[in-house]
């Protein structure tokens, strides 16, 4: 038994070609967050935005953070209102506000897990202004590291059987879900590979499906200013190689509009 239910958990506005989308103007892209249950465990990979949010990008200069990406979080897209129940364990595919912001509503003493990278990081961030510019003000920089988040790769490193993406570490034991990198966004960014259900959780690595159909790229300082714009752009095709050679894939980017409930 594999189930995989998507929610939206929050949304940010931003400019369609900054995400590489062909819309004119701004456009509202939904935070998602996936709750993965397997026959042993119900794993979360992302919290979405959540109230954290909002305190920490009360003052400045973590509210330029607000400001640039303005977030709507209606009440009934609270994380904890949708979940069916608590998870077991927590993945957090990198370390940015909206991806983030929603784990102080797990229950305390859940494990969280996340790249040795992205953790390594987040605890090199010892300024307001630092860890602004790297997309998780101290504020919410604290409440992760207070999880004491694991490295992923303390789990057996396993074959994928994916073209592009060989190798990954079986977060759980089952072999239910593999983390994969996807560097290039933020900083150690990893996707969530779910064999039994042909889905493939690709955080930022696109901001959309159609975005990899169409070979679209957000604007190369864009990519500049939130990673490495080179490993992206690798990442990115591998990503549309692997679309074309196993269309049976279920592609889930963490911002894409079609992949929103």
């Amino acid at each position: 038994m594999l189930r995989v239910n998507v929610f939206r958990v929050g949304s940010c506005r931003v400019r369609g070609f900054a995400a590489g989308l062909p819309d004119r103007g701004e456009v509202d892209l939904p935070a998602l967050v996936t709750l993965v249950e397997t026959a042993d465990a119900a794993i979360l990979f992302d919290c979405g935005y959540g109230e954290a949010f909002f305190s920490a990008t009360k003052s400045f200069p973590a509210r330029a953070y607000r400001w640039a990406t303005p977030v709507t979080l209606p009440a009934e897209e609270r994380l904890t209102r949708q979940l069916p129940r608590q998870p077991d364990m927590v993945v957090l595919s990198h370390m940015h506000g909206d991806h983030v912001a929603g784990l102080p509503e797990i229950a305390e003493g859940t494990p969280v897990l996340a790249s040795t990278e992205a953790i390594a990081h987040l605890r090199g961030l010892r300024s307001e202004v630092s860890a602004t510019l790297a997309a998780c003000p101290m504020a919410l920089r604290e409440a992760v590291l207070s999880r004491a988040p694991q490295p992923v790769e303390g789990g057996a490193l396993v074959e994928t059987g994916l073209p592009g993406f060989p190798q990954g570490h079986d977060v759980t034991g089952t072999g239910d879900a593999i983390a994969i990198p996807l560097p290039g966004h933020g900083v150690g960014q990893i996707g969530l590979w779910l064999p039994a259900a042909n889905t493939f959780l690709i955080a930022d690595a696109a901001y959309a499906r159609s975005a990899l159909r169409s070979g679209r790229l957000p604007p190369a300082p864009i990519l500049g200013r939130l990673g490495n714009a080179g490993r992206y752009r690798d990442t990115f095709g591998r990503l549309q190689a692997l679309m074309r050679a196993r269309p049976e894939i279920v592609i889930v980017p963490s911002h894409c509009r079609e992949a929103a409930p």
